[in-house]
């Protein structure tokens, strides 16, 4: 499929673990400071997009900024 990232690209970028924002797909490096990048190229914009209506949201309400992320099996 165009523009997914493998488990193989994954691992070799540092990936540990399979997830989800919201409902986005994504591979979680298991680390202090964990990186996350959409499984599929086009859903980058989408995570980017639902992040920050998160951030908003989380101000208006005056609650402190968070990332909702589900941390899956390991690949």
């Amino acid at each position: 499929m165009l523009g997914y990232m493998t488990k193989k690209e994954a691992v070799n970028y540092g990936f540990t673990n399979h997830g989800y924002y919201w409902f986005i797909p994504v591979w979680i490096s298991d680390e202090e400071f964990p990186v996350v990048a959409a499984k599929w190229k086009p859903m980058e914009l989408l995570f980017t997009v639902v992040s920050r209506i998160e951030g908003l949201i989380s101000f208006m309400v005056g609650k402190e900024s968070g990332f909702r992320f589900y941390i899956g099996p390991r690949i």
